[in-house]
């Protein structure tokens, strides 16, 4: 009896490190009400910044800026308009916005009468290190234009050395990610810091509030 126990642990292999963890929720989140109003429909995504003082965030802006904007179309809750850093200078006078510093008057009522938008999504990447255990850390505000009012904001660190990201990650990459060798899928998103991005702008898009519709329910 005892053998066969044995040979049958053998045959399924070492339980992952991350087994009995629960998977990580992102917590530092707020949003204004549960579901997104009705006026909220058309947002404008300002360029993703950072302090570039730091040559990792400079390469992690560039490899995680197109990830967070395909996360963000893929969440389907506005009709998305994507800024430019020539058009932000052009329109603000700005090249980065930073809302944890004071804004010019006026900054969100010029950028919906520039861009026809009903709100503005502002994103900083905080923290990227791009070597194990992997890292990246987001400040993302959606700011509605008339009244300058937060709707959502979440700021995260995801750390690949905390067990309960890495199940995150894992769970994440087998569900999502659809990569060729399911036995490589868990190890491969921790090593890797464009899937690791990858996970952590999908874990923070999806806090957004939910879009209800009238005559469908919640979408």
């Amino acid at each position: 009896m005892a053998a066969l126990v044995l040979l049958a642990g053998c045959s399924t292999g070492v339980m992952p490190r991350t087994a009995l963890v629960s998977p990580f929720r992102p917590a530092n989140v707020y949003c204004r009400e549960a579901c997104l109003p009705s006026n909220l429909r058309r947002v404008a995504v300002l360029p993703l910044t950072g302090n570039t003082v730091h040559y990792a965030i400079a390469g992690g802006i560039e490899t995680l800026e197109p990830i967070l904007n395909e996360e963000l179309r893929k969440q389907n809750a506005f009709e998305l308009v994507f800024v430019s850093r020539e058009q932000l200078q052009i329109l603000t006078g700005l090249t980065a916005v930073d809302t944890d510093r004071p804004l010019p008057a006026g900054f969100f009522k010029k950028l919906a009468r520039a861009e026809g938008c009903d709100g503005v999504i502002i994103p900083q990447l905080t923290v990227y290190r791009p070597y194990p255990p992997l890292a990246v850390g987001w400040n993302i505000k959606l700011v509605e234009c008339q009244a300058s009012t937060i709707w959502w904001s979440v700021d995260e660190v995801f750390d690949a050395g905390s067990l309960p990201v890495a199940a995150a990650a894992e769970s994440y990459s087998r569900a999502e990610l659809n990569l060729p060798d399911p036995l490589l899928a868990d190890s491969s998103v921790l090593s890797s810091p464009r899937r690791f991005g990858q996970y952590s702008a999908y874990a923070v898009v999806a806090t957004l509030p939910v879009r209800i519709n009238t005559a469908k329910g919640v979408l």
